[in-house]
């Protein structure tokens, strides 16, 4: 097990924001897990799982949380014919490449997404209308004790950008998933006309969190994807300290000048300001805030307690 001390946030998230974190530990087996929990219960901090952190805004205070990453023995890829296996670890992209090169289709769509595969089954993930739920057989995870649990898709509860996972204190390990037979240029065809896609929209040189809002079904039918809402009102190049709404995607924020946590959120504040006073509606978010104790909270629930102490 690898343990580093004091790791400073703001040059290892995506968002390149954020405090020091008290410990961060990579597992590679269930006894590292336990052995994980026990540190945490030990010294009162609170575990936090994390993959490559592109949906977390990290406080930017100290954090008393021990950040846990899955480390190299989850990153592999099991081919049975048409089910596979993939562990958590896994990045999406290298898998999707993978998958393109055994002539396996229906994950194409992650290949562009700088995600592990075990964040990706939490947020159930996914773009281009597609979500990786819809290729799941079953998730394997291993709860707070090290018992190991094995959902079928149906017991996920996957809906819209959520699954059971949200709520629960378990460590996703694994997921099976049953794809195509296809042809393997065409897949990788497909791949490559995603990436140039996403060379052309969405700003990749700068530090940022990927989609900020979400685009629900509903949302999309009655106004359209959120970075169209955000272009509309006029926001995109807003810059609140060093932070900023991307020129090149309106639902991307990006760090632009050592920016910090707080200045991200302000925006994603005005964003959610304007489009409830144009609107009506509450538009949101798909990144999760990271309190000083290491508590995952909705920024949405953040937003409305913030506002409802303004007007109050």
């Amino acid at each position: 097990m690898n343990i580093e001390k004091g790791i400073k946030l703001s040059e290892t998230t995506s968002w390149k924001t954020g405090g020091r974190a008290s410990l961060s530990l990579s597992v590679n087996s269930i006894n590292d897990y336990k052995y994980a929990i026990n540190i945490c219960k030990s010294k009162s901090l609170t575990p936090l799982i994390i993959g490559n952190t592109t949906n977390l805004l990290f406080c930017d205070s100290d954090i008393n949380a021990v950040l846990i990453k899955l480390g190299g023995s989850y990153d592999y890829v099991n081919i049975k014919n048409d089910v596979v296996e993939i562990g958590a670890s896994s990045y999406a992209p290298f898998v999707a490449r993978y998958l393109q090169k055994n002539g396996l289709s229906g994950l194409e769509h992650i290949v562009g997404i700088p995600a592990t595969i075990g964040g990706l089954v939490y947020m159930n993930g996914g773009s281009l209308r597609k979500k990786i739920s819809d290729n799941i057989v079953s998730v394997t995870s291993i709860d707070i004790c090290g018992n190991i649990i094995v959902r079928s898709k149906m017991e996920c509860d996957f809906s819209y950008r959520h699954s059971i996972f949200n709520s629960t204190e378990e460590l996703i390990i694994s997921v099976t998933v049953r794809l195509n037979k296809a042809n393997s240029n065409d897949i990788r065809k497909s791949c490559l006309n995603i990436l140039k896609s996403r060379r052309e929209k969405f700003p990749r040189k700068l530090p940022n969190c990927g989609s900020v809002f979400k685009s629900s079904p509903s949302l999309y039918e009655a106004f359209g994807p959120p970075g169209k809402i955000i272009e509309d009102l006029g926001l995109k190049g807003q810059i609140i300290g060093g932070a900023k709404i991307s020129n090149a995607h309106a639902n991307f924020i990006t760090n632009e000048n050592l920016g910090l946590s707080t200045d991200i959120l302000s925006l994603i504040f005005l964003i959610k300001d304007k489009v409830k006073e144009k609107h009506e509606i509450d538009i949101d978010t798909e990144v999760i805030y990271v309190d000083e104790c290491g508590t995952l909270i909705d920024i949405n629930e953040l937003y409305n307690k913030v506002r409802c102490k303004s007007a109050g």
